[in-house]
């Protein structure tokens, strides 16, 4: 089945629309052949099933999100000297812990959440969050080459536990009483500094 088709990728295009305004489980596949103007056989040609459909677009938002980040650790990567690396680093903290990040989060949460229940979606995403976590572990290795960052962390680990800390903003958006931001950046850029870059 070829990726890259026209058809597949305007069904996908819909879908990840839609997903802006409605819940996974509201899409239905007439709304999504009105909105696309695809004929519901060209569909099927293209999908295994309408769930099949449904996943590759859930996909594709994280995808996206993934590729952000990827460009952010290219760019963090041109930095001449270790305080601006820190100060890119805080930079982005302050970003992907914002209110503005909140629906990259929410994306995220759901994919994984869907990932762990089935097999299909999970294999699916297990490609875009190895380039994640890929990208994120070749970046603090490299620090660690320079001396940047902390050489007794597994680059790998270190990549797994900065997705953890950003992802885990998310017990915070969905409450009443919140953390003050502030605090939490604080904490945040503190165990940074601290502890993987391990500077006094």
């Amino acid at each position: 089945m070829n990726l890259s088709h026209p058809t597949r990728e305007v069904l996908i295009n819909a879908v990840v629309e839609m997903l802006k305004t409605e819940h996974l489980s509201e899409i239905t596949s007439e709304h999504v052949l009105a909105r696309s103007g695809i004929s519901k056989g060209s569909l099927y040609h293209h999908f295994v099933d309408f769930d099949d459909l449904l996943e590759e677009a859930e996909v594709r938002r994280f995808s996206n999100i993934v590729d952000t980040t990827i460009a952010w650790v290219a760019e963090s990567l041109k930095e001449p000297d270790r305080e601006s690396f820190i100060k890119k680093l805080e930079s982005f903290n302050e970003y992907t812990h914002s209110e503005n990040y909140r629906a990259e989060r929410l994306i995220r949460i759901k994919a994984v959440a869907h990932a762990g229940l089935t097999e299909r979606m999970r294999s699916k995403l297990n490609e875009q969050q190895e380039r994640l976590t890929g990208a994120i572990a070749d970046m603090c290795q490299e620090m660690q080459f320079r001396g940047w960052v902390n050489p007794k962390f597994d680059s790998r680990t270190m990549s797994v536990f900065i997705q953890a800390y950003t992802l885990g903003q998310i017990v915070n958006d969905y409450v009443d009483h919140k953390v003050d931001p502030a605090n939490w950046l604080d904490m945040v850029n503190t165990v940074l500094r601290k502890v993987i870059l391990a500077q006094d």
